[in-house]
């Protein structure tokens, strides 16, 4: 089973609040006031959610759309007799699917440690020979004689 990233949408408590509604949009048609209609307005979910101020998507929410894309979300305050507010906007980018996995693989064995060790040792020790034995960086150290 893949690992999915969870996501938190959260709001600040109203205290006149008894309940709170979520609701979700593909486009961002939620922000029109001519077209919001509150758990009546067509191609936006809704969620009521009471007793908190946040939801886990998609754990709590499991309608919540699954492909990926900017979600529009609006949250709503409503009191005890079943008023309710404007929403709050909020937007986002949302994916709750994983990545394929890699097609291929392997294992292989690799060279011992020690030994790419004594081939490094080696270069260096050549090449400082090499150093040693040329006159010109023997004079640009010591200066020539």
């Amino acid at each position: 089973m893949p690992f999915i990233r969870k996501r938190r949408i959260w709001w600040e408590p109203v205290p006149e609040a008894m309940s709170y509604v979520v609701y979700v949009s593909k486009g961002d048609e939620i922000h029109d006031p001519t077209k919001f209609l509150w758990e009546n307005t067509p191609d936006i979910l809704f969620k009521p959610v009471v007793g908190k101020t946040e939801l886990i998507v998609p754990d709590e929410w499991p309608q919540f759309p699954k492909e990926p894309g900017t979600y529009y979300i609006g949250v709503t305050s409503k009191d005890d007799v079943g008023n309710q507010s404007n929403p709050f906007f909020l937007s986002g980018l949302f994916k709750f699917l994983a990545p394929p996995p890699p097609l291929k693989g392997g294992i292989e064995n690799l060279p011992l440690v020690h030994s790419i060790m004594h081939q490094g040792r080696t270069i260096i020790q050549d090449s400082l020979e090499e150093m040693r034995n040329n006159e010109e960086v023997r004079d640009a150290y010591l200066g020539s004689s």
